[in-house]
């Protein structure tokens, strides 16, 4: 069994991410802000990268804003896919949306070709989720799932620890 990491900076800069998505409508729902601070405690996050989260919930930041200077490309792609992820949860997605990917894309300095491989990657697991009422088992859930998808061909096994 291969085991990954996956720092708190990378986690927090990963929710930071989706918290900007779920802004794209214009508002952020009490389940969504519940949902990620749910997650935060399960990621085992700093009393300073939780407060982070905290005042990303109460106010949307631009895409330039978030920290991923210190992001490797693994964790660059991490996050790519599970903002990918959270723009496919409804049928329709936000315009919106859609323009913080690109930017995000962009930001991260991926290809086009890339992208589309890691919005691939998000589709493919559409079909994880399993409690669309739990914001917080969503993301623990994707969180531990897009790793073996990344690193490996899906089918392997892959503990995910959260450091």
């Amino acid at each position: 069994m291969k085991r990954l990491t996956i720092s708190g900076d990378a986690c927090v800069e990963t929710l930071a991410l989706l918290i900007t998505m779920a802004w794209a409508d214009g508002k952020l729902e009490d389940q969504e802000r519940d949902g990620v601070r749910a997650a935060a405690s399960v990621f085992n996050l700093t009393k300073e990268l939780r407060d982070r989260l905290d005042h990303l919930l109460e106010k949307p930041i631009e895409v330039d804003e978030l920290l991923v200077d210190e992001l490797g490309p693994r964790d660059k792609a991490f996050a790519y896919v599970a903002a990918a992820w959270l723009s496919g949860i409804e049928d329709e997605v936000h315009a919106k949306e859609e323009e913080i990917l690109a930017k995000v894309g962009s930001l991260f300095g991926f290809t086009e070709e890339r992208r589309n491989e890691l919005a691939q990657i998000a589709r493919d697991l559409e079909p994880l989720r399993k409690d669309k009422d739990s914001w917080a088992t969503e993301i623990v859930s994707l969180f531990k799932a897009i790793p073996s998808r990344l690193e490996g061909d899906g089918n392997e096994p892959f503990e995910v620890a959260f450091e």
